[in-house]
């Protein structure tokens, strides 16, 4: 009997085989090449970057941004799952297929309708004049308003759900006691709904995070050379100078901050992220 069952457990890691060859070939065998190439010459590569007049600007640059995004991208999230936890079943329906309108066109449309939206003789600037609220067009594109906006619209739904989900945890006997009470809406709101949801925000928030600290074509559609982030600074060092050493370095200590990140997310509290079972 036994004999029989170390035949199917070897026959099922053999079926694991072509995933574990097709991972191996398209991500551990790249990211071990990176690796190669940024200690090639010792720690050389890594003081290089560091001494870069780019790269403390950069990341100053990458930190705000990241942050701007998460703090937009989390407020409008936490309104937007409220709003369909709090819906019936018809109108939650159409809240989560606004939410997920955003998974229908890819990075690049988004940011070239945003650029539509944003330019100078845009929708916007257009509307804002026809109704005499401006003479002269805002600027509103290339720069770094432009990236923080169509850096929420493709990150917003990754914020949307971890929360609602938290929300769809919660007993709803808790607020109906606290309302029979005498709590009033901000009070449940603030002090029952707001602590129970906190997993689920700060899971949002991390993810987003991590998310947009990788962007790179956002920055270039909608930002400017003051407005580049690592990503960009990636592909600067990599195209433009050509010195895949110095590139290699800079994604390396990239994967390690984002690492850092994964582990933080992995360590917040689980207990009501998914829902009820």
């Amino acid at each position: 009997m036994k004999t029989s069952d170390g035949k199917a457990a070897r026959s099922r890691y053999w079926l694991l085989a072509p995933i574990i060859l097709l991972y191996g070939t398209l991500a551990v065998l790249p990211l071990t090449l990176i690796v190669t190439h940024a200690f090639e010459d010792g720690l050389d590569h890594f003081r290089t970057i560091a001494s870069s007049v780019l790269f403390w600007p950069i990341v100053g640059n990458t930190v705000v941004i990241s942050l701007c995004t998460t703090a937009a991208a989390v407020s409008l999230g936490y309104i937007l799952a409220a709003a369909m936890w709090c819906s019936r079943p018809p109108l939650r329906r159409v809240l989560l297929a606004v939410t997920l309108l955003p998974f229908w066109s890819g990075v690049l449309v988004k940011n070239f309708a945003w650029s539509a939206l944003l330019q100078d003789n845009g929708v916007i600037n257009g509307l804002l004049q026809t109704l005499a609220l401006r003479s002269a067009p805002l600027p509103l594109l290339h720069n770094r308003f432009a990236v923080v906006v169509g850096m929420v619209h493709y990150v917003l739904p990754y914020a949307v759900f971890p929360i609602f989900a938290t929300m769809l945890g919660i007993d709803g006997t808790l607020t109906r006691a606290a309302e029979s009470l005498g709590a009033t809406r901000s009070v449940v709101l603030f002090q029952i709904v707001g602590p129970l949801t906190l997993p689920g925000v700060y899971a949002a928030a991390l993810l987003v995070l991590i998310m947009a600290g990788g962007f790179f074509i956002t920055p270039v559609l909608l930002g400017g050379p003051q407005n580049m982030m690592v990503a960009n600074l990636v592909n600067y060092y990599a195209n433009e100078l050509v010195d895949f050493g110095s590139a290699a370095a800079l994604a390396v200590t990239i994967s390690i901050g984002v690492a850092v990140l994964m582990l933080l997310y992995h360590r917040i509290p689980k207990e009501g992220q998914y829902g009820r079972a």
